[in-house]
């Protein structure tokens, strides 16, 4: 695959979704949302006091905008940032990515980043402690939808709407659930054990995940793979020099593969770290 530096001078990119023919993001230590025509022309949304990290839209198509530190949803309306959601009154747990389903409900995903150190490996005595999946309902109102999750990261939703897909980075693997009606989950199984950490994630339309890997060995670069239910990969990317963090499908014909990077884990995140690049693929995503 031809890769192209879409965007660069940035610091952490995450959170990205497309939306109305553009790329939107997170540069989480910049404070900011930014947002990316096709064309990479960029645009800053909304800044925030927090870290915005996951991203997306309420059933009034405002702006959703996990803001981590402060466990709290915001909205942005396109003039002013309020509180939409306090998941901290329901878990101490930090709040990372989001995705948000046809009627408005947003799925968020809490992490224990007070619980272990992600600056050294993995190990039986540096381990995060269990996290959840919050259901934000479109009345506001918040509910736990998983729980004993080992570190909650990217999520997608089928293109039927009946499932979603969560990445469980420090289990190295992705998991599978059946969404109710209701909006409640069900019957968890494994989508795909890939013996790596697992970050952000995009589905096509097939059902198959690109899903970024931070590191392939720890102190080093990662990649992204394109993974089917039941484990088979059927692509692979090499950052060769950065973190792979997230990954949306997008552009006009949403064949283009926006690939998300930062700093390798264990190195401090300056302005400039980040990236994003750009290639085509041959299986669509969808709105």
């Amino acid at each position: 695959m031809q890769l192209e530096t879409f965007a660069d001078n940035l610091i952490f990119p995450e959170g990205s979704r497309w939306k109305d023919n553009k790329l939107i993001c997170s540069d989480i230590f910049s404070n900011e949302v930014i947002s990316f025509t096709e064309a990479g022309n960029k645009e800053t949304v909304v800044k925030i006091d927090g870290l915005p990290v996951g991203l997306g839209w309420n059933k009034n198509d405002d702006l959703l905008i996990n803001s981590l530190q402060d466990k709290k949803v915001l909205v942005y309306d396109g003039k002013s940032t309020k509180e939409y959601a306090d998941i901290g009154v329901h878990e101490n747990n930090f709040i990372n990515d989001m995705t948000t389903d046809s009627s408005g409900r947003a799925y968020v995903g809490t992490v224990a980043l007070e619980s272990f150190n992600e600056n050294i490996p993995i190990a039986p005595d540096n381990m995060p402690t269990f996290s959840s999946i919050m259901l934000v309902d479109v009345d506001g109102s918040v509910r736990r939808v998983a729980d004993r999750m080992t570190f909650t990261n990217g999520m997608a939703i089928s293109p039927d709407g009946k499932k979603l897909v969560v990445a469980e980075t420090f289990a190295y693997r992705l998991s599978i659930f059946d969404i109710k009606s209701n909006g409640d989950l069900d019957n968890r199984r494994i989508f795909a054990d890939l013996g790596a950490p697992t970050d952000g994630i995009t589905m096509d339309v097939e059902g198959r995940v690109w899903v970024a890997i931070p590191y392939y060995k720890f102190g080093g670069p990662g990649g992204w793979v394109r993974v089917a239910e039941g484990g088979e990969i059927s692509g692979k990317i090499d950052s060769n020099t950065h973190g792979a963090f997230d990954c949306v499908l997008g552009g006009k014909n949403m064949d283009n593969l926006y690939l998300l990077e930062g700093s390798i884990l264990g190195k401090e995140r300056a302005k400039g770290d980040g990236r994003i690049r750009v290639c085509n693929v041959d299986s669509p995503g969808f709105n």
